[in-house]
């Protein structure tokens, strides 16, 4: 998981990540809905398939909550979190 992960540093982080196949999943998360979709589709549309986006605000607890959720439905475990 990437927090921060549409653009900067960030978006190199999960690109790096999808790339190397390091993990199976890159879980690309941005405060804003519309500019994380873009920087996934971006991602997908260079090749990279791992790539999953949701929406996070690390400062509302009711985003971090919806985030921990959709971790738990949707995954095993978290291996690694890079914060941007």
């Amino acid at each position: 998981m990437v927090t921060g992960g549409n653009k900067g540093i960030g978006l190199e982080v999960c690109r790096q990540l999808a790339a190397d196949g390091v993990i199976f999943t890159v879980l690309l998360t941005a405060r804003d809905e519309t500019r994380g979709t873009e920087a996934a589709e971006k991602l997908r549309g260079m090749g990279l398939s791992s790539i999953v986006f949701h929406q996070l605000e690390i400062t509302d607890n009711s985003s971090v909550a919806r985030l921990v959720d959709f971790l738990k439905t949707g995954f095993v475990k978290l291996d690694i979190l890079a914060s941007s």
